[in-house]
């Protein structure tokens, strides 16, 4: 799902679940949309440095409320 996609999403109110996970192998987060990877243009996963750069990407598209995954096990 790309940043367009997920104003649509947000513009319809169809957003149901939203979630950063820590990332291990890139050692950053990323961002989880019901379930689905947020990308680049060129379909590569989006990854963000820190935690707060997800969330200033976050609230800046719209989201207020989302949930910190830190492990996945």
């Amino acid at each position: 799902m790309t940043e367009r996609e997920l104003k649509l999403l947000l513009d319809a109110n169809a957003v149901k679940r939203v979630q950063v996970h820590y990332a291990v192998m890139a050692d950053g987060y990323m961002v989880v949309i019901d379930g689905k990877t947020l990308e680049t243009s060129k379909r590569e996963t989006r990854e963000f440095k820190t935690l707060d750069a997800a969330a200033r990407f976050l609230f800046k598209t719209g989201v207020a409320d989302f949930a910190v995954k830190l492990r996945t096990a």
